[in-house]
């Protein structure tokens, strides 16, 4: 299975929870954690993320988010 590096140095992997990072507008918004659905791996790592408060899949770089 595809591991990836999060914001804090830790590895997680598709199906693991996550946080996003303090400082993108999402976290802000209160939509901090999701479900890893997808590990596509690119020069940038990207990673979908089912999140619990916004409805769709958010992508972003792999050290974007953090296992939880």
């Amino acid at each position: 299975m595809t591991k990836v590096i999060g914001y804090d140095g830790k590895p997680y992997t598709q199906g693991d929870r996550v946080e996003i990072h303090p400082g993108t507008d999402l976290w802000m918004m209160g939509a901090r954690y999701g479900t890893v659905k997808k590990i596509s791996l690119t020069p940038e790592d990207r990673v979908r993320v089912e999140m619990d408060k916004v409805r769709g899949l958010r992508s972003g770089p792999a050290d974007r988010f953090r296992a939880v």
